[in-house]
């Protein structure tokens, strides 16, 4: 008898592949902790506007990055369930992370470059040692942040590749 479930054929199996399963783990605790720090990030960003009108372009941006986190985890639930449904629901909030990460860092970069520029203008004298240092941190932040971000885009197309690649298992 147990022979007899090593000859079936496993595409003739019900149910969910076992490489679709650990996908969406995978998912839920990434968009999981996704949601979690977008609510954060918001969070975080409206106390600051209280302070600031710079940081309001900012609230837009972290609730742009929560809608995406959300939009990936009820993908990753839908594709759990089988439906169809949920690779678009996966791919639309893969895009709007990955333009929100692009936007973000563009931003974050920006204001590297101004707060170096701040530095060496905030009328103290600064000889030309402490301003290369001044814009060595500046370039190695982002740098960093440019690295980061490029890595994040390409755990999110190896993901939708991947999804893609299952999308013959979902059914509904």
């Amino acid at each position: 008898m147990e022979n007899e479930n090593l000859d079936s054929d496993p595409t003739e199996q019900k149910g969910r592949p076992q490489f679709l399963t650990v996908l969406c783990i995978l998912t839920f605790i990434g968009s999981g902790l996704g949601v979690l720090g977008g609510l954060l990030s918001f969070a975080g960003v409206s106390a600051l506007s209280t302070f600031s009108s710079a940081a309001g372009s900012s609230v837009i941006w972290s609730i742009l990055g929560l809608v995406a986190a959300i939009l990936c985890l009820l993908g990753a639930i839908q594709m759990w369930n089988l439906k169809k449904s949920g690779f678009l629901l996966y791919l639309a909030g893969s895009a709007i992370s990955v333009i929100v990460s692009i936007i973000s860092t563009v931003m974050i970069t920006s204001q590297t470059s101004k707060f170096s520029d701040a530095i060496r203008n905030s009328g103290g004298q600064m000889n030309s040692s402490q301003e290369q240092v001044a814009d060595a941190f500046a370039g190695a932040a982002s740098g960093f942040v440019w690295v980061g971000t490029i890595f994040g885009i390409l755990i999110t197309t190896a993901f939708v590749i991947m999804y893609n690649a299952n999308r013959k298992h979902l059914i509904h």
